[in-house]
């Protein structure tokens, strides 16, 4: 289903468990030539809550997990939530008349079950019918019906054995809190790298290292702010290379990031990293920056490049930012991040198959 007509420009998809919510770009541009950028994409089994606050729309699924969907002016808030709320309703209205019809056939044949039991009790007591007089006949006596005794050893019915219904254990939680199949894991660093290569979609701190970081990161995100110094100096030891998000600052953090991802790979790390000087808003050093737009499809392709990072983002469940993946899949805690030490033993062991699936 699709809701959108009436609450342009944001689109509102659900298919089967999945809820994607979309928003055209390039509005000035005609209506073929415009692009998709989507916002999330939310699991229906977890129960998503859509809500307004003073950081845009919020989104809070049955864990407690909160995020942003949309974080903009002009009304657009209040317009992205009605999409929202149209699309859901008319899921559960589909669901009622699905649902409505198949009682109605079950309701008709429980009426016609009933008529029938009915039917049989009346015809039950209306006892035999009775005949026209004949000649008499003789009845020969009854025959006496002889009990049936049972062999000692049968004097009890034998009940069948019941089996035991085992109960399944669920997989215990991960440890880091990251509800990725190990399965998944172990096939995305090769993806992230595959990405990396292309240097559309990211921000490279170092590189010629044996070992590889990856990490999610918004410029809005207070944590980030926080372990960007932990991350200089892990590149000095291993390659960092950033994919950008925008799930924390939403707007603020787009009109940030994309100036950074428009110019060329070896200009992003300074430019990213200014991003995280003390005293700077993200917003504004986005309109400040000094950024090379010879060429609008660059801009336009970074904007894009951003996009397919926050559809990775919710695809391969990140739980927020700053999270960091080493090149064998393990989750990077920051305390060992910011710790050389921990961080040089951490990269010297491997994941063993017992690890990935724990």
């Amino acid at each position: 289903m699709r809701a959108k007509s009436d609450y342009a420009p944001f689109s509102v998809y659900i298919r089967g468990n999945l809820l994607v919510v979309q928003r055209p770009v390039d509005l000035g541009k005609p209506a073929e030539g415009r692009g998709v950028r989507t916002l999330c994409t939310v699991d229906l089994r977890r129960q998503p809550t859509f809500f307004l606050s003073d950081a845009g729309v919020m989104c809070c699924d049955k864990l407690g997990n909160v995020f942003t969907v949309e974080s903009s002016a002009n009304g657009g808030n209040d317009q992205l939530l009605a999409a929202l709320s149209e699309a859901q309703l008319k899921q559960a209205e589909n669901w009622r008349t699905r649902w409505g019809g198949r009682l109605v056939i079950s309701a008709g044949l429980l009426i016609v079950g009933l008529m029938l039991g009915v039917s049989l009790v009346h015809s039950s007591k209306e006892g035999p019918l009775e005949l026209e007089p004949g000649p008499e006949v003789s009845l020969a006596p009854a025959q006496q019906v002889v009990p049936l005794t049972l062999p000692p050893h049968a004097t009890k019915a034998e009940r069948p054995e019941v089996p035991v219904p085992v109960q399944q254990t669920r997989a215990p939680a991960p440890e880091d809190g990251w509800a990725l199949p190990a399965s998944v894991r172990s096939t995305l660093p090769q993806k992230l790298q595959s990405a990396a290569d292309r240097q559309l979609f990211t921000v490279n701190y170092s590189s010629g290292h044996d070992r590889t970081l990856y990490v999610f990161a918004d410029p809005n995100c207070p944590n980030c702010r926080h372990l960007e110094p932990a991350l200089v100096a892990a590149a000095q030891m291993t390659n960092v290379v950033v994919f950008p998000v925008a799930v924390i600052g939403r707007e603020k953090s787009i009109a940030a990031i994309t100036p950074v991802l428009c110019l060329p790979p070896a200009q992003r790390p300074a430019a990213w990293q200014a991003l995280f000087t003390v005293g700077t808003d993200g917003l504004q050093l986005g309109k400040a920056a000094a950024v090379d737009k010879k060429a609008d499809s660059a801009c336009d392709v970074a904007e894009k490049a951003l996009g397919v990072n926050e559809v990775a983002y919710q695809a391969y469940r990140i739980p927020g930012t700053p999270w960091v993946i080493a090149d064998d899949g393990r989750y990077v805690p920051q305390a060992v991040l910011r710790d050389p030490a921990q961080l040089s033993q951490f990269l010297s062991e491997k994941e063993t198959p017992d690890a990935a699936t724990h």
